[in-house]
């Protein structure tokens, strides 16, 4: 189960990123500038966060883990919606392109939490474990790029393609229940609560998924008054 978690984890964090890129593309121009500052910054933001887990992650893997995609979900799932209300703002175009790389380190930053925490929760477990964890956190970033490129782009839109990624990115939450049996004494009660609050960000994923379409119109109404 821990390999299809990260198999998802690595394909909506990298989704996450690759919408970015795109819709800054839009707003400020420069396709190869916007892909490249947006991965380099990912990638940095990434390294940060794996060191700075010890220090942040004080209850355990499990509940860090959920709250993290928790957090994830609701940045990443949302992105595209907070750079249309930050350019609805009227920011001048720096100010707009701060706001907007600091998105994509919070993403990066978290994503860097997932796989030391993994790799916590199968510590002590089966010699190579780790090593597919790795594996299968490659294949989910590839799965990612292809996808962004053959269908997330072309086919379905970048506003609907978000609200898909959020909802799975949540969906992998939800998974770690099948690992309840491993959360002992008073952390049960946070699980709990923490199961309970991802499973109500799938429902409100799909929920805005339904209205992507309106949500879109919305966005593009505003450009035209």
């Amino acid at each position: 189960m821990f390999y299809l978690i990260k198999f998802i984890l690595a394909f909506c964090s990298i989704a996450y990123e690759l919408l970015l890129a795109q819709s800054l593309a839009a707003f400020l121009d420069n396709t190869v500038l916007r892909y490249s500052i947006t991965i380099g910054l990912y990638m940095f933001s990434m390294g940060l966060g794996s060191l700075a887990v010890g220090r942040l992650c004080k209850k355990g893997p499990f509940l860090s883990l959920l709250k993290i995609e928790g957090f994830l979900t609701i940045v990443g799932g949302l992105c595209l919606v907070w750079l249309h209300f930050l350019d609805i703002l009227g920011l001048p175009r720096i100010v707009f392109a701060f706001f907007a790389h600091v998105l994509i380190i919070v993403i990066g930053f978290l994503t860097g939490f997932e796989t030391p925490l993994i790799m916590d929760m199968i510590s002590g477990k089966k010699k190579d474990r780790e090593n597919v964890v790795l594996a299968f956190d490659y294949l989910g970033a590839l799965t990612g790029t292809l996808v962004f490129a053959f269908i997330f782009y072309p086919v379905m839109g970048l506003m609907p393609a978000a609200f898909l990624t959020g909802a799975l990115n949540a969906l992998a939450g939800i998974l770690l229940l099948t690992r309840k049996k491993q959360i002992i004494g008073d952390a049960v009660f946070n699980f709990k609560k923490a199961l309970g609050f991802q499973i109500g960000l799938v429902v409100l994923m799909l929920g805005i998924l339904v209205y992507a379409s309106q949500i879109n119109e919305f966005f593009i109404q505003q450009y035209l008054h």
